[in-house]
């Protein structure tokens, strides 16, 4: 497949025209739920494969890998077809409007079900911006928009979504108005978390303004990811509330949908939290209703078989808890409760912080519902400071109401430590045999969970087991080529652990040797409150020796094979290992378990590291020989740009011309990056008309540089030849810039703004920045150009886009144009100086002139980035009506 990049180049013009008809069908065919979908990337694929790849290609290359993933779940076929369009996009054709498409498809649709969930994000986020950039503004919404599920469903907390909502949505609402509503939807969703609303299951329409209309007219246009959307943010609330009678309604009405949100990371949510909701309603439905349940959960089931073998780290979690549910309701205990903490352990390794306190809580249910309130309280703690960390207040609160006796509301009974994990202020007594307390499991918890390095995990293990269970002496056995090896050993009357000596336990003459290898052999408890007189073992060499009281000896077990043996023993207290401390321990195991997996794959890895390290080395001497090369080419480059940089200067109006302008004060500012932006603005004058221009260049460097001078010599020119019509005029210079930009091979376009003056008339034509009219009195008005026109050398023809408006202006007024580098600066902390700053300062500094109310603005700017690296040029044009 990686070489289907070497295909020929495609010359039917028939087929050509095909595969721009048939890339033109794929978006309106996914968003109406069509499956003529798959067809249309499977007809692409077709031609490209009989007549040879052209620009379109890598389009039917990434819906064909959709197809693979999504219909025929075959993820390697469909990441390689992925990478496939990439490439081809990348290195060959360098089509950047696609390239948003490509990487929405790439990182939204299939590589989630391959790679990291951070590393799709990744490709979103490189979506959005290189949308921006180029224009393929649609596109970029998609990427935002699927972002934003994983997001919410994935990693983040609450307040890290919210927080990227708030960024995103201003540049969301410019780029694609109609996306902000995904976002809205999200965001009252996460209010309905936050805030103690009287109802969860009603979004608020002061977060997500004109819902019920909005949901209305979806359901006429048949929009289904926005219908599927607010039913799944309601489907989840169910869960998160327990309310599985109308959980259960919602996942009935979201079926429906979809087909709306093939390939979505949403999509996987949604048979997520489908199987919780009737895993919970099985407990109150009928037989038959039961029999369904239970047939639906096995379906969606070998769905995340299927996806958390090709991408554990997102999806084995929720596998794990689907298969936890699934076990309980059809009776095998035993498989449920180790289920769920393989569960909440594999969440919280991957980060999914909703998740693990979701499995945590039913889990905390579980053994409530097995009469077993003190493990359950455990777990319920663990829920309670899981939808902490989440950020999900009323959630917490929610929590405390229903379950006052796990979670006691009084201040002595449980905080959050400077560790970050739940501590109890009761204690329990080793020398009474009471139960291990919350704060032990908490703390055992913490180390067990924290500690990747092998023989630290086993030293905190150990620690907290004696410092806890009213053992003398403990001993941990691990089960390594069929044999079993004491790692770990310590007693009281020494603080310190012995670990990893490997001493196989038939040659050791400190542990009962007959109870160790029943329990291995069994993988049962042995629990002896009177070891010498009681059980089958008194007459076991070691007992009769050393006449210990209380032995407890019980498997570490980890999806059905022994990891290890742990060994403790009392040797002053009969009945010290009570049954609920025993049960307490066992939950301790299968965290242990999972960790000593990890710990001793991180051990491996050390060994293969060190390895790889030493070959690095060796690359590194040959990458210090290519730099060498590299920083002679990059002095030359370093050249180019410093001239297109004089140029950019050079081509400025000077004061005077300003200065002889009629009517108007007029300041002028533009500093170049360190790489050229292709930043440009003039102001021309002839027989009474003045024509002001303002434009940026998509990307940075030489290219830019040059498309700019060619702007600027086809405005310059086409204002002497005495061009008044603005349909015209910018259809002749986008002609002119499309035709040079196919000849260099270059993908780059600009936008541009033209505004004619005369009388205290302005006339706007040209798609740029919004254009800032501060009235004298302090009014604020912005003039939106996204409809005045199209990106300039973009397509070939732009004249149907290119309309006109007017405004008045008064004396005093002022009007203020700006490329994006002014509202995009950003400061140290990477957050952006954004048009309302700006807005403020012209607004505030409206009764000076034009030349200080430009000073001001560059000013409060350089003041905003501080030493930051100025990333893109900044171009400011003041004026003001005398």
């Amino acid at each position: 497949i990686e070489n289907f990049i070497d295909l020929p180049e495609m010359q039917d013009p028939e087929k050509l025209a095909a595969m721009v008809l048939l890339r033109e069908c794929l978006p309106p065919s996914y968003f109406l739920g069509s499956r003529l979908l798959f067809i249309l990337g499977i007809k692409m694929i077709e031609l490209s494969l009989t007549y040879g790849n052209n620009p379109h290609s890598s389009v039917g290359y990434i819906y064909y890998s959709l197809t693979l993933a999504f219909v025929a779940q075959d993820f390697e076929t469909a990441y390689k077809f992925g990478s496939l369009a990439l490439r081809l996009n990348d290195d060959k054709y360098q089509i950047k409007p696609y390239e948003a498409l490509i990487l929405n498809m790439w990182g939204g649709h299939t590589s989630h079900y391959t790679e990291h969930l951070d590393r799709s994000r990744e490709h979103l986020m490189r979506g959005y911006y290189s949308g921006v950039e180029n224009g393929a503004y649609q596109w970029a919404g998609y990427c935002a928009v699927n972002y934003l599920f994983m997001c919410f469903w994935g990693i983040d907390s609450l307040k890290e979504v919210s927080e990227k909502i708030d960024k995103i949505t201003p540049g969301l609402k410019k780029v694609d108005p109609n996306m902000v509503q995904y976002y809205y939807a999200i965001k009252a969703t996460i209010y309905n978390l936050i805030e103690p609303v009287e109802d969860w299951s009603v979004l608020d329409e002061s977060i997500w303004p004109n819902a019920k209309e909005l949901l209305n007219s979806c359901l006429e246009k048949n929009d289904l990811p926005t219908l599927f959307l607010e039913i799944v943010c309601k489907l989840s609330l169910a869960n998160w509330y327990s309310d599985s009678e109308k959980a259960i309604d919602y996942a009935n009405s979201a079926e429906k949908y979809l087909i709306g949100v093939t390939g979505l990371f949403i999509n996987s949510a949604f048979h997520f939290h489908q199987c919780l909701a009737l895993s919970v309603g099985y407990d109150y439905a009928d037989g038959e209703k039961q029999a369904q349940y239970v047939e639906k959960i096995k379906s969606n089931l070998e769905k995340f078989k299927l996806w958390s073998k090709h991408c554990p780290s997102t999806y084995l979690h929720q596998r794990l808890l689907i298969e936890a549910e699934l076990a309980r309701i059809t009776g095998n205990v035993l498989e449920a409760q180790d289920l769920y903490d393989q569960a909440i352990e594999s969440a919280r390794e991957n980060k999914f912080l909703q998740n693990e306190a979701l499995a945590s809580e039913l889990a905390a249910k579980f053994w409530l519902g097995k009469g077993k309130e003190k493990i359950a309280k455990v777990y319920m703690s663990e829920a309670h400071y899981g939808y902490q960390c989440w950020g999900a207040k009323r959630k917490v609160e929610d929590l405390e109401e229903k379950y006052p006796q796990l979670l006691p509301k009084s201040s002595g009974g449980k905080s959050i430590t400077s560790t970050g994990r739940v501590s109890s202020s009761t204690s329990t007594s080793t020398q009474s045999g009471a139960a291990l307390d919350l704060a032990t499991v908490m703390k055992a918890s913490q180390a067990i969970s924290g500690e990747i390095v092998l023989d630290k995990l086993l030293t905190s293990l150990m620690r907290i087991l004696m410092e806890n269970a009213g053992a003398q002496v403990g001993s941990l056995i691990l089960e390594s080529q069929e044999k079993l090896l004491i790692e770990a050993q310590v007693s009281v009357d020494s603080e310190q652990v012995t670990v990893l000596q490997s001493i196989n336990i038939e040659n050791s003459e400190q542990l009962p040797l007959g109870v160790i290898q029943y329990v291995a052999r069994t993988q049962e408890d042995v629990v002896l409150s009177d070891a010498t007189n009681e059980g089958v073992f008194t007459r076991e060499p070691y007992i009769v020796k050393k006449q210990p009281k209380s032995v407890l000896c019980i498997p570490i077990i980890n999806q059905g094979k022994l990891i290890g043996i742990i060994y403790l023993e009392n040797n002053r207290t009969a009945g010290a290992f009570t049954p609920d401390r025993l049960e307490v321990l066992k939950i301790l195991c299968s965290q242990t378990a999972i960790s000593i997996e990890n710990a001793t794959l991180y051990q491996n890895l050390e060994d293969k590291v060190n390895e790889r390290t030493a070959q690095l080395a060796q690359a590194n001497g040959e990458i210090s020989t290519l730099n060498q090369k590299l920083k002679a080419e990059n002095v030359r480059m370093s050249a180019e740009l410093d001239i297109v940089k004089q140029l950019q200067q050079m081509v400025l109006p000077k004061q005077s011309e300003l200065e002889a302008i009629e009517g108007l004060e007029i300041a002028g500012f533009m500093e170049p990056a360190d790489e050229v932006g292709g930043d440009y603005y003039d102001v021309l004058q002839q027989d009474g008309q003045v024509k002001i221009s303002i434009g940026d260049v998509t990307g940075h460097g030489l290219e830019s540089g040059v498309l700019m001078i060619m702007a600027q010599t086809a405005v310059r020119t086409l204002h002497k030849m005495n061009e008044t019509d603005p349909v015209k005029f910018l259809d002749i210079i986008n002609q002119t810039l499309y035709d040079n930009l196919q000849r260099i091979n270059s993908a780059k376009n600009m936008t541009l703004a033209i505004l004619d003056y005369a009388g205290g008339v302005m006339k706007l034509s040209g798609q740029h920045e919004e254009v800032i009219v501060v009235r004298a009195d302090g009014t604020l008005e912005c003039v939106d150009t996204m409809d005045l026109g199209f990106p300039i050398g973009l397509v070939e023809e732009i004249a149907d886009f290119i309309t006109q408006t007017e405004v008045q202006l008064n004396p005093g007024d002022v009007v203020v144009l700006y490329t994006d580098g002014i509202p995009e600066a950003k400061n140290i902390n990477k957050a952006q100086y954004g048009l309302e700053r700006l807005w403020q300062v012209v607004v505030e500094n409206r009764h000076r002139s034009a030349a200080e109310i430009r000073e001001a603005v560059i000013a409060d700017v350089r003041q905003y980035i501080g030493v930051q690296r100025v990333f893109d040029d900044i171009t400011l044009v003041v004026m003001k009506q005398k």
